[in-house]
């Protein structure tokens, strides 16, 4: 698993960057645990196509929506899981990104965005990132 955060994390450091900001995102992976993804997520995890990642900047994904987080962090998150968004939708390798702020599908032929995610899907991925790269 974490030889698919590397090969997502590079994918992502090779698209065109919205900031040079967003090239100092550390991402770590401790195994997020989700009841939530699809079968197709899941499926995608099996594939080693796909990854799940619970904290950016050693500071965990939950804070971005968690009312009682501090106010800084929740700040500070936010900002970085907008950052990598914006890379991921500039990177047509990325598939599928869902995060608790935004997220979108793309099309496997023509790589062009499909669709944003849906608020159940936001609410699905309230303490992680999902993202998949392509086939």
């Amino acid at each position: 698993m974490r030889i698919v955060v590397f090969v997502i994390a590079a994918f992502l450091a090779l698209a065109p960057p919205t900031t040079a900001w967003a090239q100092r995102v550390k991402i770590t992976y401790h195994g997020a645990e989700t009841e939530s993804e699809t079968a197709q997520e899941n499926a995608d995890h099996a594939e080693g196509r796909a990854v799940d990642i619970n904290e950016v900047n050693k500071i965990p994904v939950r804070m971005a929506v968690d009312p009682s987080a501090p106010k800084g962090k929740r700040k500070e998150i936010r900002k970085c899981l907008r950052e990598i968004e914006a890379s991921a939708r500039g990177n047509r390798e990325v598939e599928l990104f869902m995060s608790p702020l935004g997220g979108f599908h793309r099309d496997t032929e023509t790589r062009e965005i499909t669709r944003e995610a849906t608020p159940e899907e936001l609410r699905a991925h309230w303490n992680h990132i999902h993202m998949t790269i392509m086939k």
